[in-house]
Parts: structure tokens; sequence; C-alpha cells
């Protein structure tokens, strides 16, 4: 099974690193209440709309995507 490092750096400043085995980047983002939210199996919720970089590395294959906005 694939496992990601994720590391989220808010617009506030803010930072957030976590393990994953979705990779948020392929994720759909569902629409609430004007946010852009992304939903990992382990329950990590990223609003997309608050999100300044957001990389995400595979587990033995290294860096396989980044969002920066």
């Amino acid at each position: 099974m694939k496992r990601y490092s994720v590391y989220v750096l808010l617009k506030n400043g803010k930072d957030v690193q976590f393990e994953s085995v979705d990779n948020p980047l392929e994720i759909e983002p569902v629409h609430i209440n004007g946010a852009e939210m992304v939903m990992t199996k382990e329950q990590y919720g990223i609003n997309l709309l608050q999100v300044e970089r957001l990389e995400v590395v595979e587990f033995g294959k290294g860096k396989i995507g980044e969002l920066v906005q």
C-alpha cells in the first residue's frame, strides 16, 4: 500500500505535516459552505482555499507533487 507524507503551509503562516494512504492532490474537493475541502481516510481535512503550499512525498519514491497558490 502506498503511503504519503503531506506538508501543508497555510496562508496564516501555520503549517501541518501528516502521513496518509491518500494523495490529497488526487482527491476531488468537496464544496462545503464556501470551502473547498479535501478529506483523507485518516480524517484529515484540508481547506484548499486556505493553503499557500501543499507538498506530497511518496515513501520510497520522493516528492511526487506540489500545489502552490
